[in-house]
């Protein structure tokens, strides 16, 4: 009896909330295949995809006798650790071209003195070496049906707050040849008249230039300063910004291996271009695994509690009808990993997770459910919202976005699979960035490191008197050389970034960012050693 009643109150919250989800263009997770019993057999995990309006298009050509519509796409899995790589590559290339924007244009600027130090002496710091970048998902926005707050936040992609240094050094990260490029030996326009003092100790006189003080020369040519500046930036924007964008290509080539004999040493990075990473043109992604070498009992076991932690979290927040069964939803899975027979040593951490959950309950609450959606239909709503569109327990499915990287048992387990993305966004800001992740203090730092400044020297002369002919001897001596900010003072930025990141999809739901189909869809654009055949060997 008291199940009816819940099917009934179920069924009262389900006509109450009833977002539909679009039947058109739409990129969905279909049918995975990513068990690791492939491995024993050289085969690699993979997914397919599935454009749905294509899949529709199919349909109505294969009734009409007409040539197959293509809808449906493999995709390789890609080993974490591997997508980790990638982002370090993408965020060294990032650093690469800001350490050579900046010494360029401040050796331009102070060009003899600095290009003395820098491109002759070759006086250089250590080398860029970020560290493995953090994996974190993030939900992008209109991602999932408006209105659904689960109260989890909205994380936001790997690469946010990283295009920046680790460190900003007084010296180079990177080899003169990389920045010297289009510099000479330039003595002429004379840049400044110095400031100077004249000191005489035997009578306590001092005088000093206007300004000598507050740092300023005598005369400084400001609109030659100016013009070095701009030229700088100039030659940074034709040269090296060009460079960047080979670089993050460089950084997105497939990293194939020709042998799958050994799968705990496997390293693979499979990218699909969908249509590519350029702005408005989609991005690259690959669906992401834990491999052999990481996937031991005890990480299962961690990797459970952490979706576990999360629910908890989430349920609260949802509407009764999902919160009642919303245990019950996720109790197969926990159930289905803890009776895996290479989970046997586990299989009793696993097991009290969810202790105290009664497993003809759990059945019984799950039944309610879905007497729920079959009441619901009746009035002409739905829970499941279709079994096509929205498959599951919408709001139940969509916190799978919040579910971290796992391996292939988990993914299957609960029904979802992660993906890492790469994708360009237009941006207009400093070098270094002042909306960087970081505290404000290392901001203003770092935006003190990089300010553009004219190094000039002051100079002091001192005059001793003597009691016999010439009377006076002059001597003189170089002061700290103190700064002339130059415009723009900071080095500006506009044109398109590359971002990467994480992202979680449930099975049979839209994946995030991409447009058009997988396979370069973009003239003009290309990925070192990405071709038609690259994947055969993990496919076949």
């Amino acid at each position: 009896m008291r199940w009816i009643w819940m099917a009934v109150l179920l069924v009262g919250v389900a006509l109450a909330q009833d977002p539909r989800y679009p039947d058109t263009t739409r990129y969905l997770v279909s049918a995975p295949d990513y068990r690791l019993e492939r491995l024993p057999l050289l085969k690699w995990p993979f997914i397919e995809v599935l454009r749905a309006d294509r899949w529709k298009e199919n349909q109505q050509a294969r009734a009409e006798g007409k040539a197959p519509v293509p809808h449906e796409w493999r995709l390789p899995m890609s080993d974490l650790a591997t997508t980790q790589e990638v982002a370090r590559d993408l965020r060294r290339a990032w650093q690469r071209f800001e350490e050579r924007y900046y010494w360029h244009v401040i050796t331009r600027l102070n060009n003899p003195a600095l290009y003395a130090v820098y491109c002759w002496a070759g006086l250089k710091g250590p080398d860029l070496n970020p560290p493995l970048p953090e994996v974190r998902v993030d939900v992008p926005s209109g991602s999932v049906p408006q209105g659904f707050d689960p109260g989890l936040g909205w994380p936001q992609p790997a690469a946010q707050g990283q295009h920046m240094l680790d460190a900003y050094w007084p010296v180079p990260q990177v080899d003169p040849g990389d920045f010297c490029d289009g510099l000479s030996l330039q003595i002429l326009p004379l840049m400044y008249v110095p400031g100077f003092c004249i000191d005489i100790d035997a009578i306590g006189f001092s005088w000093c230039t206007p300004g000598y003080e507050g740092g300023e020369p005598l005369w400084f040519n400001d609109a030659e300063a100016q013009k070095r500046a701009s030229d700088g930036i100039a030659h940074a924007v034709s040269a090296y910004y060009p460079d960047y964008q080979k670089d993050v290509l460089t950084a997105l080539r497939p990293r194939v291996p020709t042998d799958l004999s050994d799968p705990t040493r496997l390293r693979v990075f499979a990218p699909m271009p969908w249509q590519a990473h350029v702005l408005e043109g989609g991005a690259v992604v690959t669906p992401v695994m834990r491999t052999l070498d990481g996937l031991t009992p005890q990480n299962l076991v961690n990797e459970a509690q952490g979706i576990l932690q999360t629910l908890r979290q989430g349920l609260p927040r949802l509407p009764e009808a999902e919160r009642l069964a919303g245990t019950a939803y996720y109790y197969q899975a926990v159930r289905g990993l803890a009776r895996l027979p290479f989970l046997q040593p586990v299989s009793g951490q696993l097991s009290g997770l969810i202790s105290g959950m009664d497993e003809e309950v759990m059945e019984k609450a799950l039944l309610a459910l879905a007497a729920t959606d079959e009441g619901s239909k009746l009035a002409g709503r739905d829970l499941f919202i279709n079994a096509k569109n929205a498959p599951g327990a919408w709001r139940l499915e969509e916190l799978k976005r919040w579910f971290p990287p796992s391996n292939p048992y988990t993914y299957e387990r609960f029904g979802y699979v992660s993906f890492f993305q790469v994708w360009n966004r237009a941006e207009v800001t400093t070098v270094p960035d002042f909306r960087a992740d970081r505290n404000p203090l290392g901001v203003a730092a770092s935006l003190g490191m990089r300010a553009l400044f004219y190094w000039w020297v002051p100079v002091r002369i001192k005059v001793n008197l003597m009691p016999s002919p010439p009377f006076i001897s002059l001597s003189g001596s170089l002061d700290w050389p103190r700064p002339v900010p130059v415009a723009p003072y900071v080095l500006p930025f506009a044109g398109e970034r590359t971002y990467w990141g994480w992202v979680s999809v449930p099975e049979g739901y839209e994946v995030p960012r991409v447009k058009g189909v997988p396979g370069l869809g973009v003239s003009g654009v290309s990925i070192p050693g990405f071709g038609p055949d690259i994947y055969n060997i993990l496919l076949r």
